[in-house]
């Protein structure tokens, strides 16, 4: 007998803890890539991670839900291929 892979039950749990649109996202598990900044990180090193979590957006099937959630939310981080800072004044897109 064989066992399907499935999801680990936590990830489905948080994204639905989040928001319950944002399930099947391909984020889902990578958290940490999203955040705004990590201690002790350099800024070529933020920059680096955060256009990986940009491209894991592209393509991504809830981007639009993504996005109004981060509004909904107020969340800083990468949201929907977006950099969003706590202040929102430096939202921007993260280049390719």
């Amino acid at each position: 007998m064989t066992r399907r892979k499935s999801r680990p039950p936590h990830t489905l749990t948080l994204t639905a803890l989040v928001d319950p649109r944002l399930e099947g996202a391909r984020c889902a598990g990578k958290a940490p890539l999203f955040d705004d900044e990590l201690p002790g990180e350099t800024t070529e090193a933020r920059s680096e991670r955060l256009a990986y979590a940009a491209n894991i957006c592209r393509g991504c099937p809830v981007r639009t839900a993504c996005y109004a959630a981060s509004l909904e939310h107020d969340a800083a981080g990468l949201w929907a291929g977006r950099i969003r800072s706590i202040d929102h004044a430096t939202r921007k897109k993260v280049p390719a």
